[in-house]
């Protein structure tokens, strides 16, 4: 693997971990606690294809051995990703069962064997048990690898059995600078864009350079235009665009946005704001809206998007327009 290959925020983690393995000092088990976005998938298939690997070079795998091909094809024999099958909302324990019976063999190629969990939090309480009286005694040279967003969607005994890596966002310069490299069709965006861009993703480039190649992007200005006018003369003009695929992302543009204009009641600095390419838009709305309507309005929203997230047999339109009924309420109380 050529250095330039991973991301650059997720570098010192990897040469970390493989610092490790060469010492003799790794774990058997690791997880790997991020933000989706950050590109954690990609450091993990480079861990497993160095593990692999019949030619290191040093720290790196030499991508074009017969095992990093396999692995790259998703096809390794010594490989076990874990998933929840279609239609299955949890890993079930006959996974894990099943996994036991795999390990327990002699490997196909070399001596490791690996196990992988792009998705932890999918584990139920049979499963996560039968994987902890696994890692109790784990089969030599058999190695974890769990994903998730926080170590306690997973059971306390089983995360105090790993080794966890926090992955955080990286700075925002390094961001912005690798944005600016990676943006489509030679894309020339103001700073203040994909600074904004940045962070209404959470400080994650990869969900943030998606948005910023998105046509959704570029209906963006239109769309806060749109929102000012309907305060003022009718809310639900809003519907015919709420109410299609992108639901979550309007929806949290509307909230970052109004998080932004409570900031600029309360006299914060502008360079704190998530939206710093829309100030003209963040001053007509606190010219028309009160601090307290304001928190009113935040609420329901983020009541209306945990509800979309949750039920997904739920009719859209209806949620929507009651969304929009109870904004307007609040607004013209």
């Amino acid at each position: 693997m050529k250095k330039n290959l991973l991301y650059p925020w997720l570098r010192d983690y990897y040469s970390e971990i493989i610092y490790q393995f060469q010492k003799k000092k790794n774990y058997t088990a690791y997880i790997f606690c991020s933000l989706n976005g950050l590109g954690i998938t990609s450091l993990i298939l480079e861990l497993i294809k160095w593990i692999f690997c019949i030619n290191k070079q040093q720290i790196y795998s030499c991508s074009i051995c017969n095992n990093c091909i396999l692995v790259k094809k998703n096809i390794h024999p010594d490989l076990y990703i874990l998933q929840n099958k279609m239609k299955q909302i949890y890993i079930g324990i006959d996974c894990i069962r099943s996994l036991i019976d795999k390990i327990s063999q002699t490997p196909h190629k070399g001596t490791s064997k690996i196990i992988w969990f792009p998705n932890s939090k999918k584990l139920n309480d049979f499963s996560s048990n039968a994987l902890l009286k696994i890692l109790e005694e784990p089969p030599k040279n058999t190695y974890f690898f769990l994903q998730c967003n926080n170590k306690n969607e997973l059971l306390p005994t089983i995360y105090s059995r790993c080794q966890i890596w926090d992955i955080h966002p990286p700075s925002e310069k390094i961001s912005i600078s690798w944005l600016i490299k990676n943006l489509q069709n030679n894309q020339v965006l103001k700073k203040q864009s994909i600074k904004s861009a940045l962070r209404i993703c959470n400080y994650t480039p990869i969900n943030a350079l998606y948005l910023l190649n998105n046509n959704i992007w570029e209906n963006r200005n239109i769309f806060y235009n749109i929102l000012v006018s309907s305060f003022k003369k009718d809310i639900m003009n809003l519907l015919s665009i709420l109410d299609n695929n992108n639901i979550l992302f309007y929806l949290d543009w509307i909230y970052l946005i109004l998080l932004d204009v409570i900031k600029l009641h309360l006299k914060i600095d502008l360079k704190f704001f998530y939206n710093l390419d829309q100030i003209s838009v963040i001053y007509k709305i606190s010219n028309i809206i009160f601090i307290d309507k304001i928190i009113l309005m935040i609420k329901k929203i983020l009541f209306c998007k945990k509800i979309l997230i949750k039920i997904d047999t739920i009719n859209h339109k209806l949620i929507i327009i009651n969304l929009l009924l109870s904004l307007d309420k609040i607004y013209k109380s």
